[in-house]
Order: C-alpha cells, then sequence, then structure tokens
C-alpha cells in the first residue's frame, strides 16, 4: 500500500511539472487522471464502510470458560458493485476465535455474501464483548485504507468451568478438622445445668437468665460433617484485564471445591458477601447445578466486604458448627486472620487457598501452615493434587 500512495504521489507531481512547462489537453487530461482516480478511490472506500453489513452470532447461550463453542459470522454486500480488500479483527483479550487468520481479505461480489464457521473459546467467567472487534476496508488501487469499530458487537455471558479434582491433597488436612466432635455437632434446643469443664462456649445465655443458673447446650451426637468454604467477594481493580483472571479463578477454585465434596455426599455451604452475608448450599449433587448458577452469577464488588464478611462470619451459627472450613481469598487482612482464629478454635485450623500471581509477597504473612497458593492460570485438578 504505501508503495502504491508512492507512485500515486509521484504521477501527481509529474502532471504538476507538465502542465507548468508543457501544458495542452493531454497535460491538463493526465493531471485530472491523477486527482480524481485517488478521489474516487476514497469515496469508494467510505461507501463500502457505510454500507456492507457484519452478522455473528454465538451458537449457544450456555457459554462456560474454557470450552469450544460454535460462532458463526457473515460478511454480506447488498450493493450493486463488488465490496474489495475486507478484513475482519477480533477481540483478543478475553476470547479467542480458532482456524480464522486476521489478514484475510475478503471480496464481497455485488448481492452476496461470505459465511465463516468456525468456534470461540472464552477464557474467563464474566460478561464481555466477544466475535468480531474492527473491520479494515482497502480500496481496489490500494492506496487508502480505513479501519472502524464493529457498530453492532456481541458481548457473551460466560460461566465459570467445573473443573474435577480427586483425592485434593488438602482433603487430610480436612478430615483431620473432623476429629473435633464438637464442631460436628449440632447444638439441640436442649439445655442441662452447666458442669465444670464445660466449654463456656455453649453457655446458653437465654436459658441462664431465666433460670438464674448457668446452663449449656446439649448436643444431639448426630454427625453432620460439612465443609463451608468463605469466598473473598471484593473487586480489587476497575480494569477488566485485571479482575476478570482474578475473579474466574476465584469462582473455579470455589466450584471445583464444591463439586469434589458435594458429589462424595459431604454438605458444602459457601459464603460471601453481597450486601449481607450471603449462604449457597450445595447440599447435595442433584441440586449441585442450581447453586452453581447461582454462585456464577455473583457480582464482586470495589469495597470494603471482605472485612463485613470475615466479621459476620465469625458470629454465624451455620459456619462455627461446620467441621471444616476452607477461606478461598485475593489477599490476607487482619479481618480475615481474626476470623481464621476464631475458626481455629471450633475445629483445627482453616485451609486458606490465596488466589495470587504474587505468591512471594503474601506467603510471608501467614502463620497457619494449609496455604496454598493458585496462580490465575492454574487448574484446580492440577492444584489439588
Amino acid at each position: 500500500m504505501r508503495i502504491n500512495r508512492i507512485i500515486a504521489l509521484l504521477l501527481f507531481i509529474i502532471s504538476l511539472i507538465v502542465i507548468s512547462f508543457k501544458g495542452g489537453p493531454a497535460a491538463y487530461g493526465f493531471f485530472f487522471f491523477t486527482v480524481f482516480v485517488p478521489l474516487v478511490s476514497l469515496i469508494y472506500t467510505f461507501i463500502v464502510y457505510s454500507r456492507f453489513r457484519i452478522y455473528q452470532e454465538i451458537g449457544t447461550r450456555s457459554v462456560t470458560a474454557g470450552n469450544a463453542t460454535p460462532f458463526y459470522f457473515t460478511l454480506q454486500n447488498e450493493d450493486l458493485f463488488s465490496h474489495a480488500g475486507i478484513r475482519v479483527h477480533f477481540f483478543s483479550d478475553f476470547s479467542e476465535i480458532y482456524d480464522l487468520d486476521e489478514n484475510t481479505e475478503y471480496e464481497l461480489f455485488p448481492r452476496s455474501g461470505i459465511k465463516k464457521e468456525t468456534v470461540l473459546v472464552c477464557k474467563y467467567r464474566g460478561e464481555y464483548e466477544v466475535g468480531i472487534k474492527s473491520v479494515t476496508i482497502t480500496d481496489y488501487l490500494r492506496l487508502f485504507s480505513l479501519t472502524f469499530r464493529n457498530k453492532e458487537t456481541l458481548k457473551a455471558t460466560v460461566m465459570p468451568r467445573i473443573d474435577i479434582i480427586e483425592n485434593p491433597d488438602i482433603d487430610e488436612t480436612l478430615k483431620a478438622s473432623g476429629s473435633n466432635q464438637k464442631a460436628m455437632q449440632v447444638p439441640d434446643i436442649p439445655v442441662r445445668d452447666y458442669v465444670p469443664g464445660d466449654d463456656i462456649r455453649l453457655i446458653n445465655w437465654k436459658a441462664t437468665a431465666r433460670s438464674g443458673k448457668p446452663s449449656v447446650r446439649t448436643f444431639s451426637g448426630e454427625n453432620s460433617s460439612s465443609v463451608c468454604i468463605i469466598m473473598d467477594p471484593v473487586r480489587y481493580d476497575d480494569d477488566p484485564a485485571l479482575y476478570l483472571p482474578l475473579e474466574n479463578k476465584i469462582l473455579e477454585t470455589v466450584i471445583a471445591l464444591a463439586y469434589y465434596y458435594s458429589s462424595k455426599g459431604i454438605r458444602v455451604n459457601v459464603f460471601s458477601y453481597k450486601e449481607k452475608i450471603t449462604k449457597y448450599d450445595f447440599g447435595d449433587i442433584s441440586g449441585f447445578l442450581d447453586s452453581y448458577r447461582a454462585l456464577s452469577a455473583f457480582s464482586f464488588r470495589n469495597s470494603k466486604e471482605n472485612d463485613r464478611l470475615y466479621r459476620e462470619c465469625s458470629e454465624n451459627r451455620d459456619i462455627l458448627s461446620a467441621s471444616s472450613h476452607i477461606l478461598v481469598l485475593h489477599k490476607w487482612t487482619p479481618g480475615a486472620g481474626m476470623l481464621s482464629d476464631i475458626l481455629s478454635k471450633y475445629s483445627s485450623s482453616p485451609v486458606l487457598l490465596m488466589v495470587t500471581e504474587e505468591p512471594d509477597k503474601h506467603l510471608s504473612v501467614f502463620g497457619n501452615e494449609n496455604v496454598k497458593m493458585i496462580g490465575y492460570n492454574d487448574k484446580p485438578c492440577e492444584v489439588f493434587r
């Protein structure tokens, strides 16, 4: 294209020299030719830009991160003249288009179109634009090139991937947590008189006030082994390129663990914060999909909601009575440390899963040995071995 422009410019300069020193009909004809041909070519480029059409579609509404999804697009010429030199460019930050080269130029003959069928892979959970991002149009003489953003982009709502893990290495730690019978038993309403040696945390203060003597809650002795997962609810940046990979990996990790324990018949409750403490009950594998869809729609927010989450979790009966605890976080805060200390009194120390690309920055602050670092590109099936 650069060579063509240089040639056109040299011809224009030569025509000026000829009419300046010689003149005549032929010289002026040559001059107008060097002026109007590029002008017509430029006008043609703008006409093609304004007239040709793009149609694109995702083959399914259920798009899952990491899975190939059918993708179709059509370039349509509805005019009586050809549209030449059309190239399409795709969104590539959060998705990939396979088997299509962006350098391919298409020519659309009059009243015709070109349809392409391929697959689209979305990298992260979330809602973002996919498919054709922009189009470049080049004229026949290759003098002008016009690139413009696609007017009707395609937006995909992507669900997090369900990664299947087997026998995770944190399982032994969680089984050790279950050895604390008080954490595995649910306190019933009946109370009895306090006996020296009873845990003061079991004192029923309402019953004590009514009877005038210390009373403690009794236990049914029923094993209610369960796993409690506490998920960081904070959006730490405004740039989608930074927050999408993080949030995707947090949800992917939580869902992989929830699926694993649900499939083993262990009740899993996921707690996070969205204006108030929010609970997602993965009771058993039969109801997993409903909880999965609800958790997939979780909205991370730029706020201090992690500290509110930790504070309310430390007072929540469902959380304190769980037999095992897993914290899935991005940053370690004093609130997280406070919650970890409280949970350690009800069962063994909780397992901490830190989703971060800077493990060395965070590792030194933990006194808890049950810590695992998870990178944005790590797969749960490979991390939990």
